[in-house]
This record gives structure tokens, C-alpha cells and sequence, in this order.
């Protein structure tokens, strides 16, 4: 009678697909970079050891991704880099009062011409990224990276989805002000003028 996979035949079939999203998730996460893969074989060992624990057809990615969650967010505040930080309040006037507005025109210079930008900033926006709270990260790191709907990241997170909407909403806004401030710095963006008197509208 023939035998069927094993558990760790089973796992590896589940876990090979995604390492690279894994990896990527850890890299953009973690404070010390080189301590990705150590990471990343804690999440493995850990996911591995409760793998009786999955329920086989649902959905894997979501499961693992928040042992990849738990594992950066515990080696962060580990090593003193992450400090534990209320929820963000859902809701249109918490995510208006939070959100820092961009510079519009710089921001206009950045939607015309994105590639010019992306291409010579991938190290400020990395740092970006690891500057923002954890919550944050955490979901934009999951919507770009895992791909996950609202309502998954809520799962992964174990927070409501309005906290999620909100927070990266916030996020989202923190880096694109990020974003336009280097490549204003850089020379990459340029600020526009004020209009000068002879530009002012009925003039003669």
C-alpha cells in the first residue's frame, strides 16, 4: 500500500512558493537586515512544529505570514528598536488628523515621472518603510509584498479592518511624503516657483 506524503513532504510543498515573498517581507522589516535568515528559519521551525495545527485547503500563505509577522515584530522590540504602540483609532477624522499632507506640486513632479525617482531611491524608501510603527509597516508590507486583502491582513494582524484601512492609509501617506522630500533633496524632483507678478491672471 503505498504511503502518502509526509508532513514534511507536505510543508515544503505549502512553504516553497512563498519564500521569496517571505524574504522579501523579512528584509523590509527587519531593523538589521542581516538577521533575515536567521529570522526566516525561526519562522520556518516554528510554522513547521505546529503544522498539525494548519487545516489543510485554507489558506497557507495568510497562516505563515503571521508567524513571519510575530517573528520580526518580537526580534524588533527584542532589540530595543520597535517600543510596543497603541493601535491607530479607525475612522476618517483619526486618519485626517494623522496623516501628513505631501507637498502637491513635488508630489505632481513624482506621479509625471516615477521612474526617475524609484530608480535611484530604492535605499530611501527601504529606510522609509522601516521608519514607519509597527502596525504600519506590518500592512503595507502585506498588501505590497503579500499580496493580502484588507480582510486578510485583519486575520494576519488579528486587528479590526478599519484599523487597517486607516493605517495604511497613514502609511501610505508618510511614505509618498518620504518620497517626494528625497527626491526634492536629490535633485530628482524640483520644487515649482511661486508665480511672480507678471504671472498673476489679468495683468496687462
Amino acid at each position: 500500500m503505498a504511503k502518502g506524503p509526509t508532513k514534511a513532504e507536505t510543508f515544503l510543498r505549502h512553504l516553497e512558493p512563498l519564500r521569496g515573498a517571505l524574504e522579501a517581507y523579512c528584509r523590509r522589516a527587519l531593523y538589521d537586515r542581516g538577521e533575515v535568515q536567521d529570522v526566516l528559519q525561526s519562522v520556518v521551525a516554528n510554522a513547521y512544529r505546529d503544522f498539525d495545527l494548519y487545516a489543510q485547503g485554507t489558506n497557507f500563505r495568510a497562516w505563515i505570514f503571521r508567524y513571519v509577522h510575530l517573528e520580526v515584530l518580537n526580534y524588533n522590540r527584542r532589540h530595543g528598536r520597535d517600543r510596543h504602540e497603541e493601535l491607530p483609532a479607525a475612522g476618517p477624522a483619526a486618519e485626517e488628523a494623522r496623516s501628513p499632507a505631501p507637498d502637491e506640486p513635488l508630489f505632481r513632479a513624482l506621479l509625471d515621472d516615477p521612474d526617475a525617482v524609484l530608480d535611484q531611491c530604492d535605499e530611501a524608501v527601504a529606510e522609509a518603510v522601516r521608519e514607519l510603527d509597527p502596525v504600519g509597516r506590518a500592512t503595507l508590507l502585506l498588501q505590497a509584498v503579500g499580496e493580502f486583502k484588507y480582510r486578510e491582513i485583519a486575520d494576519i494582524l488579528q486587528v479590526p479592518i478599519g484599523t487597517v484601512m486607516s493605517s495604511l492609509s497613514r502609511s501610505r501617506a508618510r511614505l509618498r511624503q518620504r518620497l517626494v522630500r528625497y527626491g526634492e533633496e536629490q535633485g530628482l524632483l524640483k520644487r515649482e516657483a511661486p508665480p511672480g507678478p507678471g504671472d498673476q491672471r489679468g495683468d496687462s
